[in-house]
C-alpha cells in the first residue's frame, strides 16, 4: 500500500531580502575598495642626498637651501625641497619624486642653491648625476660660495 505524500509549496520569499541584502553589502565592499584604491593617490620615492663643502660654514639665521631634481634631457624640474634654520653644513635633504617620471635613458642631476639677505651665497657649481649605473644612491651636493655678501650693506638697508 502506497501512501500519498503531498508537499506544500515552499515559498522562496522569504529569503529574497536577506539574499538582496547580501548582494548589497558586497556591492558596498567592492566599491569601498575601488574608492580606496584611487584614494591613497600617488605613489612617491624618496631621494635622500647631503648639501656639503669643503670647510665647515655657518650659515645665518635667515638662510634658506633649495635642492632641485631635474630632468637634464628635457630641463623639467621633477622634484623640489626648500629648507629653513639651516645651521651647519653638511645639512641631510631628501627629495619626493614619482618614480614613473625616471626614464632609464635620460640624465638626472641634482643641484642646490643657499640663500640669505635675498642674495645666492652658496650654490653647487657642478650638478650631480643620480639614478646612473655609478651614481651613489646618496649623493653629496658640494656648495662653494658666490662670494656675495650675506650681511645687509649701509646702502642695502637703507635703500627703499
Amino acid at each position: 500500500m502506497l501512501a500519498s505524500l503531498s508537499l506544500a509549496p515552499v515559498s522562496l520569499t522569504p529569503c529574497l531580502p536577506r539574499r538582496r541584502f547580501m548582494f548589497r553589502w558586497i556591492l558596498a565592499l567592492l566599491a569601498l575598495t575601488a574608492l580606496a584604491g584611487c584614494a591613497s593617490g600617488p605613489q612617491f620615492d624618496t631621494l635622500a642626498a647631503r648639501v656639503v663643502s669643503k670647510q665647515p660654514i655657518t650659515l645665518p639665521a635667515d638662510a634658506t637651501l633649495e635642492v632641485q631634481l631635474t630632468d637634464e634631457s628635457t630641463g623639467d624640474v621633477l622634484a623640489s625641497s626648500r629648507y629653513e634654520r639651516l645651521g651647519q653644513l653638511p645639512i641631510p635633504v631628501t627629495l619626493q619624486y614619482a618614480p614613473e617620471a625616471i626614464d632609464i635613458d635620460d640624465i638626472y642631476r641634482l643641484s642646490a642653491q643657499i640663500r640669505s639677505n635675498g642674495r645666492i651665497a652658496y650654490l653647487s657649481d657642478q650638478p650631480v648625476s643620480v639614478f646612473g649605473r655609478d651614481d651613489p644612491s646618496e649623493p653629496d651636493i658640494p656648495v662653494v660660495t658666490t662670494g656675495a655678501d650675506s650681511t645687509p650693506t649701509e646702502e642695502s638697508a637703507t635703500s627703499p
